[in-house]
């Protein structure tokens, strides 16, 4: 797992690339939202372009960024996604619970004023 970390204007944006799977990827993910939230960041974008596959555990690890981010009175959204993620999100019911969205600047523009 490679993430490639942008930013705009105060949010952070995450460009991932491999599979969000058990292991190193998970491990890496979930270890860069820790470091970006000590860091006091409450406005993440996580590029899911680059993500051809998600396992339980990398699901796991989403909900791990969003609770967290939701936890310290920020905002988790995702992008990007490619059909087969979109689908295993769909059968999980994690589409209800993310802020999803096809275009990345359709989610930085979710951010709007006073989010």
């Amino acid at each position: 797992m490679n993430i490639n970390i942008r930013r705009q204007d105060d949010i952070t944006i995450l460009d991932l690339q491999g599979n969000l799977v058990l292991g190193e990827a998970v491990s890496t993910f979930r270890d860069q939202i820790h470091d970006l939230l000590s860091a006091g960041v409450k406005k993440i974008v996580v590029n899911l372009t680059g993500v051809p596959f998600v396992d339980s555990s990398g699901i796991g690890a989403m909900v791990g960024a969003h609770t967290a981010l939701e936890t310290s009175g920020g905002r988790c959204k995702f992008c990007c996604a490619q059909p087969r993620v979109v689908q295993v999100l769909k059968l999980t019911r994690m589409l209800e619970v993310f802020d999803m969205y096809e275009k990345e600047s359709t989610a930085l523009a979710s951010f709007g004023a006073g989010s």
